[in-house]
């Protein structure tokens, strides 16, 4: 088979004829740099060493990488190399077992494993190049049954259900970092700064590839530390930042940064996860940075929509327009909804994948259609389009709520306890109950130094002020963490079982 020329291979090899001196990326907690030129010759090693180890095209390489500049270099080689690179949550307990599903061949580390992964080729990713430790192992390699061959091998988040494979490919990825680079004006003199985990499609197209392909620069940190953030943004005086909004709550209640720290900062982005209006106008108010809020998801390469660039023009408590894809709210019958009416937002477009994997590990690799006759991908989010086409979300369909016969989005529910000054964050989830089918129940986190007395009681009287009774919560607790993916979502199937503890039993809260 032969191996594809991969244009990210020509991508690097002309950024670094034409910016060989100006870093692509930057360690934000350490300083250390790497330049286009040391990108590319990272590039044609690892080429070299995938074709010494009889890889063949499209051979799975699992990135398990906490070093950020690590992680981008060992990304882009792999895309280079015409491999299918498998970007890994470094801190999975069952990392095996995860490899295995994924059918990789290759595991790249940033230091050795203590125990080396059965059955694959371990590679330690040096600075210069990865280094193979250890013989290749012998037999059939693990994707030889593999039904699909993608760039990149991605997982959805699985914040409702189990999480599916998607297969994004190199021309997919490219698109949507070309409409990603050219709605936010990226270009050389541009710096991002991004403390998001890169094994997620956001950190990946919105950061590494979109620098790629626009010759901006991005500062990579592999956490986020509030403390230690506005002190980074003054250090590299970055020109937007990238964040979430488990990133925008904490920093609306730090101290807020000198105006000279804010000097070439034009935006933050919001992204992968839904921004209350509430954590919107509190991080710009403190803040004095204007948020640019988007939306996207894995199965579309990232970004699907983004409110205009122009600040004017941005909506409150909008996710934007469609950029670079075809978007449609899908009503009831399936056919387009009217302004106003909510729906099922459908995609299709060409950074739209068109395929699931199923992640079982074992047998022969099964692939199953991820959009319908027409080419329409359902994202499983509902939401509405106003007059002029911006999209508006409602939550996702699998979370609604059916109290009863009376249906409520728990992101409605939320934004209201969001609106309470002690409140940092919020989830309000369904709990079964025995005459009403469904209730809902709500966990909210305090802010630093705000005390628990009373607040449930104040907490049911805001809904009840703002809310038809049957959205008013059955319980609130106060917790003092919500479980939630990498990137801040919540993962409300983690918390359901702890809602039907609530809800079963004596519970405070209004609606009861």
């Amino acid at each position: 088979m032969a191996r594809r020329m991969a244009v990210v291979a020509g991508l690097l090899a002309a950024r670094a004829q034409e910016q060989p001196e100006e870093p692509a990326f930057i360690g934000g907690a350490d300083g250390r740099t790497i330049a286009w030129p040391a990108l590319a010759a990272y590039a044609e090693r690892l080429r070299e060493l995938a074709a010494a180890r009889r890889l063949p095209p499209g051979a799975r390489i699992g990135l398990v990488v906490a070093d950020p500049l690590a992680f981008a270099a060992a990304y882009l080689a792999g895309l280079s190399a015409g491999l299918t690179v498998v970007p890994v949550d470094p801190r999975l307990p069952t990392l095996d077992d995860f490899l295995i599903q994924l059918r990789a061949d290759v595991v790249v580390t940033d230091a050795p494993l203590s125990s080396p992964v059965a059955g694959l080729e371990n590679w330690v990713a040096e600075r210069a190049a990865p280094v193979p430790v250890g013989a290749a192992p012998t037999g059939a390699r693990p994707s030889a049954g593999a039904a699909l061959r993608p760039a990149v091998l991605l997982t959805t988040s699985g914040t409702t259900g189990e999480p599916k494979g998607v297969p994004l490919s190199e021309a997919q990825l490219l698109h949507a970092a070309r409409r990603v680079a050219g709605h936010h004006r990226f270009g050389p003199g541009q710096r991002g700064y991004s403390a998001l985990p890169l094994f997620h499609v956001n950190a990946q197209v919105m950061g590494l590839l979109a620098a790629l392909v626009s010759g901006a620069s991005l500062v990579l940190d592999r956490r986020f530390e509030p403390d230690a953030y506005w002190s980074r943004v003054a250090q590299w005086s970055p020109t937007w930042l990238n964040t979430v909004p488990a990133i925008l709550g904490p920093l609306a209640a730090q101290p807020p940064p000198p105006e000279a720290t804010l000097a070439r900062l034009r935006f933050a982005r919001s992204a992968s996860a839904p921004l209350p209006v509430a954590t919107q106008d509190a991080f710009t108010a403190h803040t004095g940075v204007a948020v640019l809020n988007t939306y996207g998801m894995t199965e579309a390469a990232g970004q699907i929509t983004a409110n205009p660039f122009d600040i004017s023009a941005r909506r409150a408590g909008s996710v934007g327009l469609p950029v670079g894809v075809e978007l449609a709210v899908a009503g009831p019958d399936g056919r387009p909804a009217p302004p106003g009416s909510q729906g099922m937002v459908v995609l299709r477009g060409r950074q739209v994948t068109d395929r699931y994997l199923e992640l079982t590990g074992y047998g022969a690799e099964a692939s199953r259609p991820a959009r319908d006759a027409h080419g329409w991908l359902p994202t499983g989010d509902l939401g509405f389009r106003d007059e002029d086409g911006f999209v508006y979300l409602a939550g996702r369909a699998d979370d609604v709520i059916n109290r009863g016969g009376e249906k409520l989005h728990p992101q409605e529910v939320e934004h209201v306890l969001l609106g309470h000054p002690a409140v940092a964050s919020a989830a309000v989830v369904a709990a079964p109950h025995e005459r009403l089918g469904q209730v809902p129940v709500a966990f909210v986190m305090l802010r630093p130094h705000r005390a628990e007395a009373g607040l449930v009681d104040e907490l049911d009287r805001l809904c009840a002020q703002r809310l038809p009774r049957h959205k008013c919560p059955a319980a609130i607790t106060v917790t003092a963490e919500l479980p939630t993916s990498p990137t801040g979502k919540v993962l409300r199937r983690a918390l359901r079982a702890d809602a039907a503890a609530l809800a079963g039993g004596p519970v405070a809260g209004g609606g009861r």
